[in-house]
């Protein structure tokens, strides 16, 4: 018998486990995370996975950026949330 609850508790002790890593990676998945460039006047927001949910121009880095410029801001700041995510990733799964 002893042996069938020292197994039923290690059982247990998995399955809370694995409860805190799922209501862990639900909450990651739930964050947005955010990138700027052009000293913080175009900001970048994105989901868990990367994926654009807002970009924010400001005035100014329209008016004084041309084309080639405003696109290498716009990228940086996507990147920079894109890295932010991995970031919180990284930190919540070590190794993944």
């Amino acid at each position: 018998m002893r042996e069938l609850d020292e197994a039923m508790a290690r059982l247990e002790a998995l399955m809370a486990g694995a409860r805190q890593a799922e209501e862990a990676v639900a909450e990651w998945s739930a964050r947005r995370f955010t990138g700027r460039a052009d000293e913080g006047r175009i900001e970048a927001t994105t989901d868990a996975l990367g994926v654009l949910l807002d970009l924010r121009i400001h005035p100014l880095s329209r008016a004084r950026l041309d084309a080639r410029r405003l696109a290498d801001a716009i990228t940086s700041a996507i990147a920079r949330a894109e890295e932010a995510a991995e970031a919180a990733r990284n930190a919540l799964m070590p190794g993944a």
